[in-house]
Order: structure tokens, then sequence, then C-alpha cells
């Protein structure tokens, strides 16, 4: 029987899944350093590839080149600064790692349209306006503001997209990974980690991960990564109810309870959530809750 075809499926699958499961890697570690020197050299060696095969591979895979994705995820959280914070351009530039505040407003530019100062000043007048139309919101009150939270050592499926969508896809594929190490869901804890700004990043490249705590290790799979969410002082708020009502609960926390609060964000951080009772996602919405963590200092 001739089966040479169908080995070289397999074979090209195999090397397919391999090469997702080292960017993925990468991924998490340019995310998790994004302000700290970055190399093609280290994060090659980390892959386990030459910084020539690295570049092909990481743009093949992400779309973008390894240059082109670093700039953008730093532009992307220097602009999340720009439109939340009060620090100084100077200050955020340096912390971007551009060396000169002239550098970072050209990156800046090319990347967002215009220039730092002028960002600025269009999202205050921004958010000035959504506060006045948003006044009406109710406010909300943390369940607990839990000051020591342990690190969480996570396994995740990341998909990209609208926040309407890709949610649905990557825990599609998670309960795949699930059920393929046959554990019990009800000893598993379930996340949810939206790593990009819908205000800032465009869409067609917001993060999404969806990220589970399983009881004991999983097989490996490429497309299944491995990433630790940073422990710390968090916020935490309680929503009842269908996911399509987060959005309003985040605007409540970040629009109203955060500004009359003596906190402050900590933006070093991802915001998450943990999602209890996900079987009744089809059947009965009302009977979900997610706890929402907020990172503070």
């Amino acid at each position: 029987m001739y089966i040479g075809p169908k080995n070289n499926k397999s074979q090209l699958m195999n090397s397919l899944e391999e090469h997702v499961k080292r960017i993925l890697k990468v991924l998490v570690t340019i995310e998790q350093n994004i302000d700290e020197e970055l190399t093609i050299e280290n994060l090659a060696k980390q892959a386990f590839y030459s910084p020539f095969h690295f570049h092909r591979i990481f743009q093949a895979i992400t779309k973008e080149t390894l240059h082109q994705y670093i700039k953008r995820l730093r532009v992307e959280k220097a602009a999340g600064k720009l439109r939340y914070t009060n620090q100084s351009i100077t200050e955020i530039a340096l912390n971007a790692s551009y060396e000169t505040p002239s550098a970072f407003t050209k990156a800046f530019k090319q990347s967002m349209g215009t220039s730092p100062k002028k960002y600025r000043d269009l999202q205050s007048a921004a958010r000035i306006i959504a506060r006045k139309i948003n006044q009406g919101l109710s406010m909300i009150h943390p369940e607990t503001i839990e000051k020591s939270t342990p690190n969480l050592n996570l396994s995740f499926v990341r998909r990209l997209g609208n926040y309407m969508q890709s949610p649905f896809e990557a825990w599609q594929a998670m309960g795949q990974y699930i059920e393929e190490n046959k554990w019990d869901r009800s000893q598993i804890r379930y996340f949810g980690i939206c790593h990009d700004d819908p205000k800032i990043t465009p869409e067609e490249k917001l993060r999404y991960d969806a990220a589970i705590l399983a009881p004991s290790p999983g097989k490996e799979k490429g497309e299944v990564g491995h990433q630790t969410l940073l422990g710390g002082k968090y916020a935490i708020f309680t929503h009842l109810g269908s996911y399509e009502g987060l959005e309003k609960a985040f605007d409540q926390i970040f629009l109203k309870w955060l500004p009359q609060s003596s906190e402050t964000f900590d933006e070093s951080r991802a915001v998450f959530c943990e999602y209890f009772h996900m079987e009744f996602v089809q059947t009965h919405p009302e009977k979900l809750k997610t706890h929402l963590f907020i990172p503070l200092l």
C-alpha cells in the first residue's frame, strides 16, 4: 500500500505544530518583558532556531516581523499610558525602551498616525465625553481587595480578532484539549485574558487567551502555550449573568470606581477574568458568575 503522501502530510502537521509551540513560547517572553531589551539572537536561541530561520518562521506565524511586533506592542502600551495616566511623554518614551522622546514620537506617529501629544489631547477629550455619557452608570464595588494573590501557572490557547468572537473559538480549542487529557472539569479553574484595548489595538490583532489551571500536567500540544499570571494586589469584582454584560462592568470599574477610589491601576500586569459555571453558557447564561481581577499598585 502506498502511504507516502499521508506520511508527508503527517510530518508537515507535526512540523507546523512544533513551530507554533516554539513561537508561542517566544511571544509570552516578549509580552512579559516588553519594556526590556529584546534581541533576535536571544529570542531565536530560546526557540532553538538560528536567527535567520527564526525571523522567517516568526513572520510566517504572526504575519509581522519581530521588529514590527515588538514595536507595535510597545507603542500600544505607550498609547494606553497616554490615554489613561498622567505620566509625561518623556517618561513614557523612556519606559518604552526609546532612547529619546523624538525617537518615540517618530515611532508613535508611524504606528498611530499622530503625535503622542495630539493623541493624548484627543483621548483626554474622548474621556471627558465618555464620562458625561456614562454619568448614569451605577457605582460598582469590589467584592474584596486581595493584597497578595499567588502566581497562576496556566495553560492557554490564543485566538486573535474581535472579542465577541475570539473567546468562543479559543474555548472550543481548549475544550478539545481538556477532553484529550480526560480531566475532571470540576477540578479545573478557568480564566480569560484580554491582552489588548479595542480602543487602541486594531481588531484583527486583539489577543484573547482561554486559560486553565489544570489538576495535572497535560500532553504537549503545539497551540497550547504556558504563561504565568503574576500575583500581587488585585481588586476582585463579581459579575453575575451573561458575558455580554462584562463590557458594562469594566466601564463601571474604570470610569466610575477607579477614578473615585484611592487605588492606582498597575498597567504592568494583565486584567483577567475567572469564569464559574461555564457549562451554562448556552443554556442558562443567567447562572454564570465571573470574577474580574484588576491589578493594583
